[in-house]
């Protein structure tokens, strides 16, 4: 739980525009890469956070090589999330790998969690302010989110989906 604080406090402070221009982005990438597992070539631009709001037990978070994921993102790796090579997640895009299952009327606190790891596969894009739920366990291959797009169940290889609840359109 301490690692998972400090992490969210190192973020904040690298948060910043400044921490993307030259040479001070390597600073950034080499903060985080002390708790994140990241491949070459990848970035996280400013704004961005990599949470894990209920899982502080090692939960699972690797990106690969040449993954670039842009301003105002807010990802989270509760219940596992890896990331494979040359994707690319757009502005203010949000993950979430966890939910909280609502049954009955007790209190949201004393309601279980559930963990959902996701997998987004190689070349996939994600559009802009595009919502993936937890309980979407795989963006397949060469995938695409269409902007603004709610994704709530698995996206097939080479799939464009788009809508909320995102559908399949075509394949690219």
């Amino acid at each position: 739980m301490f690692r998972e604080y400090v992490f969210r406090l190192i973020q904040h402070c690298l948060a910043l525009f400044i921490f993307d221009t030259p040479g001070i982005s390597t600073l950034k990438m080499f903060c985080i890469r002390r708790f994140v597992k990241i491949g070459k070539n990848s970035s996280i631009a400013y704004n961005t956070i990599l949470v894990s709001p209920h899982n502080f037990k090692n939960p699972q978070l690797e990106i690969g090589n040449n993954v670039a994921i842009t301003h105002s993102c807010d990802i989270d790796y509760s219940g596992g999330l890896i990331i494979r090579d040359d994707v690319w997640i757009s502005e203010k895009a949000m993950i979430t790998t966890h939910s909280h299952k609502v049954n009955d009327r007790t209190l949201k606190k004393d309601q279980p969690i559930e963990f959902s790891p996701l997998l987004i596969e190689e070349d996939a894009w994600i559009g802009a302010g595009a919502i993936i739920l937890s309980g979407v366990n795989k963006i397949g291959k060469g995938a695409v989110i269409g902007a603004g797009s709610v994704v709530t169940k698995d996206v097939d290889d080479f799939s464009i989906v788009a809508g909320n609840p995102a559908r399949h359109l075509r394949y690219r």
